[in-house]
């Protein structure tokens, strides 16, 4: 039987067009400026094979420049959200309604999240935030993550369905029994210079969705459905 919700964060409790994602991707690339004397070519370039390679910018500058995450992590989300975000009452009662646990997976840090949840007006709907730091930096789409969450929960992949926005992320997930929503976003790159905005559905996705405001419906027909 299902018991929790593991949401990502960013880009799926709010749409890409709000503009925040890149706004912390610009302070990403900027930091490689600042730190390292890179121009903006150089530094989107790196960006851009880390988050291929390793799954997050950060995870690949650790292991090959030996950063201090904890300093990359305060810079690149120094962002006003407020800017970007506004309170979110319908996914409020959409949350509200949903009869399981519910909790946060994301590849940013807590701070980053509880800004972001703050600024929507859902933050009492998570019982708990899973974050990079909680990963040990070993993100998504890591099965590693994964099944860190699944021990601090104390519960088995099938009792569990992701709600997630990239479709990479999926495929670890899935391998641990866990049921997954993709919420597409037709015209949205998945890596900072995609080509392909394809909206097409995923093998690793148990269903797509649209809009967030599908989710209450895509939970109950996902939780029903044999796994």
């Amino acid at each position: 039987m299902v018991q929790y919700v593991l949401f990502d964060l960013d880009e799926t409790l709010y749409p890409p067009s709000s503009g925040l994602m890149n706004a912390v991707s610009d302070r990403m690339r900027l930091y490689l400026q600042l730190e390292y004397a890179m121009p903006p070519e150089r530094a989107h370039a790196l960006q851009t094979r880390y988050w291929r390679e390793y799954g997050t910018t950060l995870r690949g500058l650790m292991l090959e420049y030996g950063i201090n995450p904890q300093r990359f992590l305060e810079f690149a989300h120094d962002v006003d959200v407020a800017q970007y975000l506004e309170p979110a009452p319908q996914l409020r009662a959409q949350l509200q309604q949903i009869p399981l646990t519910k909790v946060i997976v994301t590849n940013a840090d807590v701070p980053h999240a509880q800004r972001v949840l703050a600024r929507l007006g859902i933050a009492d709907q998570f019982q708990a935030i899973f974050d990079v730091v909680f990963f040990e930096y070993e993100c998504k789409p890591a099965r590693g993550a994964y099944e860190r969450v699944l021990r601090a929960l104390a519960a088995r992949g099938d009792e569990c369905i992701l709600v997630e926005d990239t479709p990479r992320n999926l495929d670890a997930a899935r391998e641990l029994g866990i049921r997954t929503i993709l919420l597409l976003h037709p015209q949205t790159p998945r890596a900072p210079d995609a080509a392909s905005t394809s909206a097409e559905c995923p093998a690793a996705a148990n269903l797509c969705i649209d809009d967030i405001a599908e989710v209450n419906a895509a939970i109950a027909t996902v939780a029903a459905a044999p796994n």
